[in-house]
C-alpha cells in the first residue's frame, strides 16, 4: 500500500478517536452565567478572571462584612463540575475568593427544573390528562428555568439540549410529529428559549399561534391510513445538557423527576365513536342511576329514555327522568318551544325525541330527554333519578350525535325494580308506658319512610305515633310520622310513649314507602312490627326488717318503666319523715343506702318506707314541700300545688297514719303515680354470748353468740382473759392467760345475726375466765364467765354452779364482777403464785391482738388442792372486808 495512503489513514483513525463534547458552544458559560447542577466539563474561565477559588454566602448574609459559608477551589475552569455533592442546596451566586476578599460573580448556580402540558390548538384549551378529538391540532408547552442554555457564548440552533418524547399504548417512542400539510416537526434537539415555551407557535402568545397546525391527530399516509390510532398517549421532556441528566440522580438512582425530566403526562386521541355506560345494571326505584357518555371531546350529544311514549307519565306509570340542573346539560321548557325534542333520530322514521317519550300533561316528557356537551376529556355522567311512581320495568337509555349524513350512537339497558321496606323495634318488643321504643328498619324503595300505628280503640286505618287518637289521611305526609332515609337505605325512629293516650295491649306500627294509609297498602311497600305495652310497675325490698341503730340500712328494687327522674322515696316514724329521690339504672334498679349516721339518729320502733313510681307523665304527682325538711304533702289535683295533708311541725300526721295518708293521696284516680310499701324496725344495738360450760385446758371450742347488728358491716373484739390478771408492781409478774381478736357478724336466722370465735385452750392455765364482747364500731358490750380446769380431772358439780371445788372462787368472782371490775382482778390474784406464760390464741380469720408474754420463775406452783385452799382463803378475807 502507498506510505501516504497508510499515514493518511492513520491520522484519519487517531482523529476519529479524540473525544470532544457532543456540543461545544453549549459549556461555555459567561462571567457570572447560569450554570445548572450536574453539568459537567463547563469552561467557567470568563467568570473566574484568573482566582483559583469561589466563594458562597448564606442568603440574607453581608458578603461584604461576613465570611463565606463555603469556598471551593476551581482546578482547571475549563472543565468545571457543578457536583450535586458540593452545590445542592447551595443554589446562587458564587462570588471570585482570593483568600481574603471576595470578587466579581463568577457563576450562578440553579437548580433544574422542567415540566411539561399539552395544548389543544383548535379547541384553545389544556387538555393534559384528558383527550383530543381526532382531527384536531395538539401542541406541548414545555415550563423550564433553563431557558439560559440559548442566550450562553456561540450557542447555535442545532446544539438545543432538550428532548420530548412521546410514546404510544404499544411501546414505540417518536422523534417527530406530523403537523398541517405533511409537515414533521421534530421533538429532539429542541431549544427551549423561555421559560413557557411552546414546541410550535411563537413563545407563549396563544394569539400568534396557527389554529390549523401543530400536531395533526388526524394525519393520515400516502395510503390515506391514520398514522397516530386512538387512544392514550404518554409523554415526556428531558434536558442531558453536558450530561447533567446523567450526573444528577434521585437518591433511588433513577431519573431526577421535575429537575432534569419532566413528570410523565397522558392525552387520548378521542375518535368520533360514542359510548354509553350505566353505573349500575338494575336499581331499586325510588334511588337514583347515572350513564356516563365518552365520545369527542367538547361535543354536543342527544340522550333519552328510549320508546317509553306508551307511559303515561301518571302516578305509577312513570320512566327514570334525567335530573335537572346538571352541569353542561341542557332541557326543554315544558311548554315549549321544543328546540331539543325535535331531533330526528336514526331509525325513527322522521320521528322526534319527544314523540318518543310519553305525553304527559304535566311535563309533556320534557324530564325523560336531554342534549349534554362533553368535557375536554370527552366524558360526561348524567344523572337519571326514579322515583315511587317508576314503573318496575326494563328501560334503554340512547345516546345520539348526527355529523354530517352519519349518525354516531349507543344504548345502554337499566332494570328498575320494586324496593323493599323493613321494620324492627329494638328488644324484646315488650315495652312500658313511658318507655322509649327505638323503631328502625331499611327502605330501599324511597327516601322517606311513613309510619303509623293500630291497636285497640284506634283509628281502623292508622294513628299517628304522637298522637295515637289522631287518624292519619291518605296520601298526606304531614299526618303520618316520617323517618328520613339514610344513604346506605336505613332509617330510624324513637317513639316516646310517655304521656300517650294509650293504655296496655298490643299494637302493630306500620313502616310504607309513601303516605299511605292501611286501605291502600297495595300502592307501596310496607312492613309491620307488633309490640306489647305494659303498665310500669314497682317493687322493693330493705336489707332487713329489724335494724340496730348505726347500721346501714338498704332499699332496693326495681322500677320498670324507664323513669328519667327516678323514684322517691318516703320514709315516715313518729316524729320522723326523710324523703329522698333515686335514679333508675338501666336495667331497671335501684338502690338507696342509709348510712350509719343516719340509722343512728333514728329512735327505737316502727318505721314505714313508701316506694313511689312517677308512671306515664314521668312526674311525682304527689311531692313534698320541701325535700330536705317536709312539713306539707302536696299535689297536682285539683291544681298543682295543692296542700293534701302536714306531715311535718304542728298537727302533723305520724307513722301509720301518715303512711295511711300518702297512700291514699297517690292511690287518687287523678294521679297516675303508684307505688310500694315496706316496713323495718329500729332497735337498740344488742350482743349475746352462748352458755360456754366448763372448758379443760388443751381443748379447742367456739365462744359464740347472737347480735342484732348487720352481717358483713360490723365487727366484734372478743377479749377473754383470766380472773387472776390485774395490775401488778414493776417487780411482779404480770402474766395472765387468754386470747383476743375481732369477729365479722354472720347472716343468721329469726331476724337475729350470728357471731363465732375460735378458742385454742392449750396455753390457758386452770382458772375461771371472764369473755367481754364489745362492737368495734357500734357502741355495744356483753359479758360472761367460764372455767377451764385441768385436763383428766374429775370434779363433782353442784347444781346450777361450776365444779364443787371451785364453787367459793367462782362465786367470789361473780360477786366481785357486780360490783366493780377492779375488784374482781384484784380478787383473783389469790389463785396463783406462779407466774404463767400466756399465749393469746387467735383464729387465722381473726384480728389478733399480741399479748406479751413473762419470763417463768423456777418455782414450782403449788398443786390444784392447794390452789383450791388458798381461793377457799381468798373468799373468806373477801367477805370478812366486805362486812367491815
Amino acid at each position: 500500500m502507498n506510505a501516504r495512503i497508510v499515514v493518511a489513514l492513520m491520522v484519519f483513525v487517531a482523529c476519529a478517536c479524540v473525544v470532544l463534547p457532543a456540543s461545544a458552544s453549549i459549556n461555555k458559560v459567561s462571567q457570572g452565567g447560569d450554570v445548572f447542577i450536574g453539568e459537567k466539563n463547563l469552561d467557567v474561565s470568563a467568570g473566574m478572571g484568573g482566582a483559583k477559588q469561589i466563594a458562597w454566602w448564606q442568603p440574607g448574609s453581608n458578603s461584604d462584612t461576613e465570611q463565606p459559608a463555603d469556598i471551593q477551589s476551581v482546578a482547571n475552569s475549563n472543565a468545571f463540575y457543578v457536583s450535586p455533592d458540593i452545590y445542592v442546596g447551595k443554589t446562587g451566586i458564587w462570588y471570585q475568593w482570593n483568600g481574603t476578599v471576595k470578587g466579581s460573580p463568577a457563576i450562578n448556580v440553579k437548580e433544574p427544573s422542567v415540566s411539561i402540558k399539552i395544548w389543544d390548538v383548535t379547541a384553545n384549551e389544556d387538555v393534559t390528562g384528558k383527550a383530543v378529538p381526532v382531527g384536531n391540532y395538539a401542541d406541548f408547552a414545555i415550563e423550564t428555568n433553563m431557558q439560559s442554555f440559548s442566550t450562553r457564548p456561540g450557542y447555535q440552533a442545532a446544539d438545543g439540549p432538550f428532548k420530548i418524547k412521546v410514546k404510544t399504548s404499544d411501546g414505540g417512542v417518536y422523534e417527530q410529529l406530523v403537523g398541517n400539510n405533511g409537515k414533521t416537526y421534530p421533538l429532539t434537539g429542541l431549544t427551549v428559549s423561555q421559560q413557557l415555551w411552546y414546541w410550535v407557535g411563537e413563545g407563549n402568545d396563544h394569539s400568534k399561534f396557527p389554529k390549523n397546525d401543530g400536531w395533526n391527530t388526524a394525519a393520515e399516509d400516502k395510503n390515506n391510513n391514520r398514522l397516530y390510532k386512538a387512544g392514550v398517549y404518554t409523554f415526556w421532556a428531558e434536558c442531558n445538557a453536558n450530561a447533567m441528566k446523567d450526573q444528577y440522580k434521585a437518591p433511588d438512582g433513577s431519573d431526577y423527576t421535575g429537575k432534569t425530566v419532566s413528570s410523565v403526562k397522558s392525552v387520548q386521541i378521542a375518535t368520533d365513536q360514542v359510548k354509553i355506560e350505566a353505573n349500575k345494571d338494575t336499581v331499586v326505584r325510588g334511588n337514583p342511576f347515572s350513564v356516563t357518555v365518552t365520545g369527542v371531546p367538547n361535543a354536543e350529544y342527544f340522550i333519552w329514555v328510549k320508546d317509553t311514549n306508551s307511559m303515561t307519565g301518571a302516578s305509577t306509570d312513570q320512566p327514570p327522568m334525567i335530573l335537572t340542573t346538571q352541569d353542561n346539560l341542557k332541557q326543554d321548557d315544558p311548554a315549549g318551544p321544543y328546540e331539543i325534542g325535535k331531533y330526528q333520530y336514526e331509525g325513527g322514521a322522521g320521528k322526534t325525541i319527544k314523540q318518543d317519550v310519553p305525553d304527559d300533561p304535566d311535563y309533556h316528557g320534557t324530564k325523560c330527554y336531554a342534549q349534554v356537551k362533553l368535557n375536554s376529556s370527552g366524558t360526561r355522567t348524567v344523572e337519571f333519578k326514579t322515583t315511587k311512581d317508576t314503573k318496575d320495568k326494563k328501560y334503554t337509555v340512547r345516546v345520539e350525535r348526527k355529523v354530517g349524513n352519519q349518525f354516531k350512537s349507543d344504548e345502554v339497558d337499566i332494570k328498575v325494580e320494586k324496593g323493599d321496606v323493613t321494620i324492627v323495634a329494638a328488644g324484646d318488643q315488650s315495652y312500658y308506658l313511658g318507655e322509649e321504643v327505638k323503631l328502625s328498619g331499611t327502605n330501599s324503595e324511597t327516601d322517606m319512610t311513613y309510619l303509623f300505628v293500630t291497636g285497640p280503640n284506634l283509628p281502623t286505618l292508622g294513628a299517628s305515633l304522637k298522637n295515637p287518637k289522631q287518624e292519619i289521611n291518605n296520601n298526606q305526609p304531614q299526618s303520618f310520622d316520617e323517618a328520613d332515609v339514610q344513604d346506605d337505605d336505613t332509617w330510624e325512629k324513637k317513639w316516646q310513649t310517655q304521656n300517650l293516650e294509650l293504655d296496655a295491649g298490643t299494637y302493630t306500627i306500620y313502616a310504607v314507602s309513601a303516605p299511605n294509609d292501611k286501605d291502600h297498602l297495595n300502592d307501596a311497600e310496607y312492613d309491620t312490627v307488633s309490640l306489647v305495652i305494659k303498665k310500669p310497675y314497682i317493687q322493693a325490698t330493705a336489707s332487713t326488717s329489724v335494724i340496730a341503730k348505726g347500721d346501714k340500712l338498704y332499699i332496693r328494687g326495681t322500677a320498670e318503666g324507664d323513669p328519667s327522674k327516678g323514684v322517691a322515696l318516703w320514709v315516715l316514724g313518729k316524729n320522723k319523715v326523710m324523703y329522698d329521690t333515686e335514679s333508675v339504672n338501666d336495667d331497671m334498679t335501684f338502690e338507696k343506702e342509709y348510712k350509719e349516721g343516719v340509722t343512728k339518729e333514728l329512735y327505737a320502733g316502727q318505721y314505714f318506707v313508701i316506694i313511689q313510681h312517677p308512671m306515664y307523665n314521668d312526674e311525682f304527682d304527689v311531692y313534698p314541700d320541701n325535700p330536705l325538711n317536709p312539713q306539707n304533702v302536696l299535689g297536682t289535683y285539683p291544681t298543682r300545688g295543692s296542700q293534701l295533708f302536714k306531715i311535718g311541725g304542728q298537727g302533723a300526721l305520724q307513722g301509720t297514719d301518715a303512711a295511711e295518708a300518702l297512700v291514699q293521696a297517690i292511690n287518687n284516680a287523678m294521679v297516675d303515680d303508684t307505688y310500694t310499701k315496706l316496713a323495718f324496725l329500729v332497735e337498740e344495738p344488742k350482743v349475746t354470748i352462748n352458755p360456754i360450760g366448763e372448758q379443760k385446758v388443751g381443748a379447742k371450742f367456739d365462744v359464740s353468740g347472737t347480735t342484732n347488728l348487720a352481717y358483713d358491716d360490723n365487727d366484734l373484739l372478743v377479749e377473754i382473759t383470766s380472773s387472776s390478771f390485774k395490775p401488778t408492781d414493776k417487780s411482779q409478774s404480770g402474766e395472765f392467760s387468754g386470747a383476743t381478736g375481732t369477729v365479722k357478724v354472720q347472716q343468721g336466722t329469726d331476724g337475729l345475726n350470728k357471731w363465732s370465735f375460735n378458742v385454742d385452750a392449750s396455753t390457758f392455765k386452770p382458772d375461771e375466765y371472764i369473755v367481754r364482747v364489745s362492737g368495734v364500731t357500734t357502741d355495744v358490750v356483753e359479758t360472761s364467765l367460764f372455767n377451764v380446769v385441768e385436763a383428766g380431772s374429775t370434779q363433782v358439780k353442784a347444781s346450777g354452779s361450776p365444779a364443787a371445788n371451785v364453787t367459793p372462787v367462782s362465786s367470789a368472782v361473780k360477786n366481785v364482777t357486780s360490783n366493780a371490775t377492779s375488784n374482781v382482778t384484784e380478787k383473783a390474784t389469790v389463785l396463783t403464785e406462779k407466774p404463767t406464760t400466756v399465749v393469746t390464741t387467735v383464729p387465722p380469720t381473726q384480728k389478733p391482738t399480741t399479748v406479751p408474754t413473762t419470763p417463768e420463775p423456777t418455782k414450782k406452783s403449788p398443786g390444784f388442792g392447794i390452789l383450791a385452799t388458798l381461793a377457799g382463803l381468798g373468799a373468806v378475807a373477801f367477805i370478812m372486808l366486805r362486812r367491815n
